[in-house]
């Protein structure tokens, strides 16, 4: 393991874990409101957002434990989001196309996610144990950058759903946001997602997110206060979320009955979950690439996508869901010096208190707080990978980018993928100059350092790091930039 024997101080270590702890779990929770987004799970969102938070809990303990980095930040990832969704979703459908009630459906997701998700974990570990990373990796980057701004666009349409109330399918459906009385319960929230996005990215300091997230609570209850609105009245207004009171924490996992799986409801996720093993796989490649530039030292690749495996695994039999590397916080601890496992603790330990708690934060917090993360995401993942990368590749490639977007939008992950994939060798094949997403060069001339793709400008930024650290080395698949990595450290 590097940095065998070094350490911090605790008390910086407790510090860091806390700062780290206040930027994650509002992610977390959000990221829960994803994965259960379809109507269906309105009722039961404190029990299923604990599990998430358990479950990024589990994640954080097992990359604290087995990554080679002792600064190694894993939570549930956004990579994997919209693929757990997809099943939740078409899983309830399955089910009420047969008749089963409320505990019979809750079952068969919950126990569904939970299994495809250690299969998941499965599926890394036998890639790394077989050397299989860089097979993986050479998905070309532009049909990812596609698959990336459509979680964006998922992030900001789950985040216009959870505050207006109203359920949509595609961007055709829209209009329905904007009507007299959705219009009036979203403005907050995309005013509040843009306004952090502005923020975050021009000020780039580790306390502008958390400075922002307790801005919105204190805007919310401070209008509430001015106005006279109880809690109560909020609540009744659509403000706050109306859902069931948290059962006692040890029953969150009350959901999880085997007995009541409708079994024959997951064999049809089957090619969903081809296509988010292969996602997540390259996304945690990207992930190691870009901290094994920043740390300047070779990484073991298959070594800690064993770990993501582990990690997945675990999380499964917990009753948890996908993570990774989260590459903006694994950074924030690197520079900030951090050499112990004890900040990531800090955080398992936070997001465990944060489930005991005999309370729901869900049925305090506006839906516009959790729902101004997620138009953040989505700004700045659409901006990115919609409209900046047009200025580092070839037109082909960039092409292949929007081509990829709108293939997922209108006939799925897997199949848009896969579409995505068959444009650019078509392309390929008939001699079209596809290029490379071209690196940028400091003042000298030096390539700087890499981002990967889930985790963008913006995400960087999570972490406070500086404006230099935002550049990236883009490549037309990850093989190649395996090469820039070593050229660039040479």
């Amino acid at each position: 393991h590097l940095f065998a024997n070094e350490s911090n101080p605790i008390s910086i270590s407790i510090m860091y874990g806390i700062i780290n702890a206040a930027m994650v779990l509002p992610v977390l929770m959000s990221f829960g409101n994803i994965i259960y987004r379809d109507d269906f799970f309105l009722p039961y969102l404190p029990v299923l957002v604990k599990l998430t938070v358990i479950s990024g809990a589990v994640h954080q303990t097992c990359f604290s434990l087995f990554s080679s980095l002792p600064f190694a930040v894993g939570q549930v990832q956004d990579a994997g989001l919209l693929f757990l969704s997809q099943m939740a979703s078409q899983m309830v459908k399955i089910c009420r196309e047969q008749g089963y009630d409320a505990d019979r459906i809750l079952a068969t997701v919950t126990v569904g996610l939970s299994l495809y998700t250690a299969c998941l974990g499965l599926g890394l570990i036998l890639i790394a144990k077989c050397r299989l990373a860089s097979l993986v990796q050479k998905l070309p980057t532009s049909v990812i950058g596609g698959y990336l701004a459509f979680i964006g666009f998922f992030c900001g349409q789950s985040g216009l759903s959870m505050m207006s109330g109203v359920e949509v399918s595609g961007v055709t459906e829209w209009g329905r946001f904007f009507t007299g009385s959705s219009l009036h319960m979203i403005w907050p929230g995309v005013v509040g997602g843009c306004m952090i996005y502005v923020l975050v990215r021009k000020i780039r300091h580790m306390a502008v997110l958390p400075t922002c997230i307790v801005g919105i609570i204190v805007i919310f209850y401070g209008t509430l206060a001015l106005t006279g609105t109880s809690i109560e009245e909020a609540r009744q207004q659509g403000w706050i979320n109306q859902a069931d009171a948290p059962p006692v924490w040890y029953h969150t996992w009350d959901y999880l009955c085997l007995d009541k799986v409708v079994w024959s409801a997951l064999p049809p996720q089957i090619p969903t979950f081809i296509g988010m093993v292969f996602v997540v796989a390259l996304s945690s490649s990207l992930d190691v690439a870009a901290i094994e530039l920043e740390l300047g030292q070779p990484l073991n690749y298959n070594h800690e996508l064993k770990t993501v495996g582990i990690s997945n695994m675990i999380s499964g039999m917990a009753g948890g869901y996908t993570g990774s590397y989260i590459f903006s916080q694994t950074i924030f601890y690197l520079r900030a010096g951090i050499k112990s496992r004890l900040a990531g603790y800090i955080v398992v330990l936070a997001e465990v208190i944060s489930v005991i708690l005999p309370i729901s934060l869900l049925a305090y917090l506006p839906n516009f707080f959790f729902a101004s993360l997620l138009i953040m995401i989505c700004v700045d993942l659409m901006y990115e990978w919609l409209w900046e990368v047009r200025e580092r590749t070839t037109p082909a490639n960039y092409g292949v980018a929007l081509s990829t977007f709108a293939f997922i939008d209108i006939i799925g992950v897997e199949k848009g993928i896969l579409a995505g994939l068959a444009l650019y060798l078509l392309l390929l094949k008939l001699g079209v100059d596809m290029g490379q997403i071209d690196a940028n060069y400091g003042e000298d001339g030096e390539t700087l350092p890499i981002c990967d793709g889930v985790n963008s400008d913006i995400m960087l930024n999570y972490g406070g790091l500086q404006e230099e650290s935002t550049k990236y080395i883009r490549s037309d698949s990850i093989s190649f930039t395996e090469g820039a990595l070593s050229k660039s450290k040479d």
